[in-house]
């Protein structure tokens, strides 16, 4: 059986949370994004209503949401109730499948950050390593306060896997870092402002092959 075909930009976690919210049960935008922030999705995902509604225009665009009804309340603008196709469901659960299974190319910002700070002094790099490491711990404490809280009023572990995770990976982030702010406070990371940190060693070795 053929794969379904799906546009690069709906492997959004936003359009993910659409999929899955009416997997549940038809809904209309504006109860998708209160979900959304209940569950706390927002914090795994970048959640405005423009971009909210732009992906749900383009899902329905591509036949994998319908709109069912329209819903009326008081002065308030028309709100469009939309249900999941039996296309939809198969994106949904094809597309979750391949994001459990591959590993994929991902783009942080911190590693640029890696890349670059031999351009710093040592006690500068230092100092901001310490400086996010106290950060993570604010962070990390957030979000443990947010599990713990959710379990304790009855969610399933399985509901907040991804927050577990989050944590998880917080949490080796934080001792990574402590670990490399230390090997440089005690000059145990060889430390050389500027290009010639080692990167004069790569030059040489591809000017050797070329010829």
């Amino acid at each position: 059986m053929p794969q379904p075909q799906f546009e690069s930009e709906l492997l959004s976690p936003l359009a993910l949370s659409i999929l899955e919210l009416l997997d549940e049960e038809p809904m209309h935008p504006y109860e998708m994004a209160t979900k959304m922030r209940t569950r706390h999705h927002d914090e795994f995902i970048r959640l405005n209503f423009g971009t909210l509604y732009h992906s749900v225009e383009v899902l329905e665009r591509n036949g994998w949401i319908l709109p069912v009804e329209r819903e009326k309340e008081g002065k308030r603008p028309e709100r469009t109730i939309y249900k999941l196709t039996d296309s939809g469901r198969e994106v949904l659960t094809t597309t979750l499948g391949e994001l459990l299974r591959q590993p994929r190319k991902e783009y942080p910002h911190f590693a640029a950050g890696l890349m670059f700070m031999h351009h710093l002094t040592a006690e500068q790099a230092a100092a901001h390593l310490r400086e996010r490491a106290e950060m993570l711990d604010a962070i990390i404490g957030k979000f443990q306060a947010v599990l713990d809280e959710l379990l304790r009023q009855g969610v399933t572990r399985l509901a907040l896997i991804e927050v577990e995770h989050k944590i998880a990976m917080l949490d080796a982030e934080r001792e990574w870092v402590r670990g490399l702010e230390r090997e440089i406070n005690e000059g145990k990371l060889e430390w050389t402002v500027g290009i010639d940190s080692g990167h004069e060693a790569l030059r040489r070795n591809h000017g050797q092959r070329a010829h």
